[in-house]
C-alpha cells in the first residue's frame, strides 16, 4: 500500500512539474521569409524572319558577383560603408542565376531569337556570342532608388572584344507598404537589368551590322 502510494505522489509530482515546463518555454517569434525572383521584361517576339542574330547564337555566361551579394538575403546600404541583410525577405533562387537567367530572356526578346542559353543550363553545341556580367553593387539605397554598378563583356571565339562599365539607377514605385513590401524594390531591380540587357543588345546589333 505504501509502495502504491508513493507511485502516485512520484507520478503526481511528475506530471506537475512538466505542465510547469511546458508554461514557462516562450512562444516562437520565427516568421517565415519571403522569397522573391527577379523578372524579365516582357518584349513580343518578332517573325522569325525579323531575327536581329540572322541565326546566330548566344550564351550568358555564370555573373560574377560581389562575395557580400552571394548571401540568400536581400540586401540594402544605409551608408557608404554599411549594409543590412534583410531576414525576412530572400532571394529565391541564387542571384547569381536569377541575373543570368532574366539578362537571358531580355536579350533573347530584344535581339528576336531563341538561340541561346544561360548558365547554369549548358551552352548550346554553337554560340556566336558569350556575354559575361560583373555586379559590383546591387541593392536597394536610400531615397528610394536601387543601384546597380558592374560591367560586362562581349566575347567571340572565347576572346574577349569587348567590356563596358555599368552604371543604373533605377526608382522604387512609391507604395503605401515601402517600408516592408519588398515587391516594388525587386521590380525596380529587374527593371535595371533591362537597362543592361539594352545595352548589350545595342552592341551585339551594332557588331553584327559591321560584318
Amino acid at each position: 500500500m505504501k509502495a502504491r502510494t508513493i507511485i502516485l505522489i512520484v507520478a503526481a509530482v511528475t506530471l506537475m512539474f512538466s505542465t510547469a515546463c511546458l508554461n514557462v518555454i516562450p512562444k516562437s517569434t520565427h516568421v517565415k521569409p519571403t522569397n522573391y525572383l527577379l523578372t524579365e521584361i516582357t518584349t513580343e517576339l518578332p517573325p522569325a524572319d525579323s531575327d536581329f542574330l540572322n541565326g546566330a547564337f548566344f550564351y550568358v555566361r555564370p555573373v560574377e558577383l560581389s562575395p557580400y551579394l552571394g548571401d540568400s538575403r536581400i540586401v540594402t546600404r544605409t551608408a557608404t560603408n554599411k549594409v543590412l541583410f534583410s531576414e525576412q525577405h530572400r532571394w529565391g533562387e541564387p542571384l547569381g542565376e536569377g541575373i543570368a537567367r532574366v539578362v537571358g530572356k531580355n536579350l533573347s526578346g530584344l535581339l528576336g531569337t531563341l538561340n541561346y542559353s544561360a548558365y547554369p543550363n549548358r551552352k548550346k553545341p554553337r554560340n556566336d556570342f558569350e556575354t559575361g556580367i560583373t555586379i559590383d553593387r546591387f541593392e536597394r539605397i536610400s531615397g528610394k532608388k536601387v543601384f546597380l554598378v558592374g560591367s560586362w563583356q562581349l566575347y567571340q571565339d572565347n576572346e574577349q572584344v569587348h567590356v563596358a562599365a555599368l552604371t543604373e539607377t533605377i526608382a522604387v514605385a512609391v507604395s503605401s507598404k515601402a517600408k516592408t513590401d519588398k515587391t516594388a524594390e525587386v521590380a525596380a531591380l529587374s527593371r535595371a537589368l533591362r537597362k543592361v540587357s539594352e545595352r548589350i543588345a545595342a552592341e551585339i546589333a551594332r557588331r553584327l551590322g559591321n560584318k
